[in-house]
């Protein structure tokens, strides 16, 4: 089965958020555990949390790292080309780790005490496969999956994070789902008035998994959408501060400005800038400061013809 974002969620607990982030930022996550099926399941699960990103898998999409290179290339001079997410299924881990060298946006699953063309997955692979990634990552995640319905998530090294946006992501998708399920109830419930039918029947038309589960995936989907765009304005704005810094202008924007212009609330200014760079592969933390030039708001507003 495909674990939805609903059941993520619940699964996952004080965990989603940092599990979001990480996919968010296109940390490697190694996915590990022993039953093979599960644990390819849930690295596949896993892409729904970037909806806004393409999906690679590995030897099926491209089989060397020159190919994936060309792609990450491709991004890097073309804001508008789609992001990547890459799968690693358990049956390609050996041929992984041949082939690449770098991991960052991967999903990898890695099938403790299996044995996939002629290596055999145990703790001292899993270090090495640890070890391989941090070559080239900051940081890596690892999701250890102890059964369909125990897992957590933690990082190798310590979050800098302050989930804030995550956080409020959750918030959001629990609160407007609950509303949504109570307004179709209601409605559901006037229609019935009158009718004579048993509490059985009642129920079955009450039942809302489904809705609910797809409730939770259009909500989602929105809400990472929303923060995806406001983070593409605060691009266009922010290159052009970084011309007119080129061009020997000491301009800078503050917090405020920047929320304000790109349409946005809420969330740490670094947790921005880091996604921005994970995502469009620029650092921008240099055109941000606390305090900016006179005149500097009009200047901003006018970009956007206000």
């Amino acid at each position: 089965m495909t674990y939805s974002i609903m059941r993520m969620i619940e699964l996952m607990g004080d965990d989603f958020p940092l599990l979001l982030n990480s996919v968010m930022n296109r940390l490697p996550i190694l996915v590990t555990g022993q039953d093979v099926e599960l644990v390819d399941d849930i690295t596949e699960s896993l892409t729904m949390l970037c909806p806004h990103h393409h999906k690679l898998v590995f030897w099926r999409d491209f089989t060397s790292e020159s190919e994936l290179l060309s792609v990450w290339e491709e991004e890097k001079h073309n804001y508008e080309v789609s992001r990547t997410i890459v799968c690693g299924l358990s049956s390609n881990l050996r041929l992984a780790l041949e082939r690449i060298t770098r991991f960052p946006g991967w999903l990898l699953a890695i099938p403790i005490g299996a044995s996939v063309l002629g290596i055999h997955v145990d703790e001292e692979m899993m270090q090495t496969v640890i070890h391989r990634v941090l070559q080239n990552s900051s940081n890596c995640g690892i999701l250890s999956v102890d059964s369909p319905s125990a897992m957590n998530f933690s990082l190798i090294e310590p979050c800098s994070s302050s989930l804030e946006v995550e956080k409020k992501i959750v918030s959001k998708i629990l609160t407007r789902k609950r509303q949504s399920l109570e307004r179709i109830r209601r409605l559901l419930r006037k229609s019935l008035r009158g009718v004579n039918v048993s509490n059985s029947i009642v129920n079955a038309v009450l039942k809302l998994d489904d809705e609910s589960e797809k409730l939770t995936h259009d909500v989602f989907d929105e809400e990472i959408s929303n923060y995806v765009h406001a983070a593409r304005r605060a691009v266009t704005l922010l290159s052009r501060i970084r011309l007119a810094r080129e061009l020997g202008a000491s301009t800078a924007l503050t917090e405020r400005n920047l929320y304000e212009a790109i349409g946005w609330e809420g969330g740490d200014l670094t947790d921005l800038i880091r996604f921005i760079r994970a995502e469009w592969h620029e650092d921008f933390s240099d055109c941000v400061k606390s305090g900016a030039l006179s005149g500097l708001g009009a200047w901003v507003d006018s970009m956007w013809g206000t």
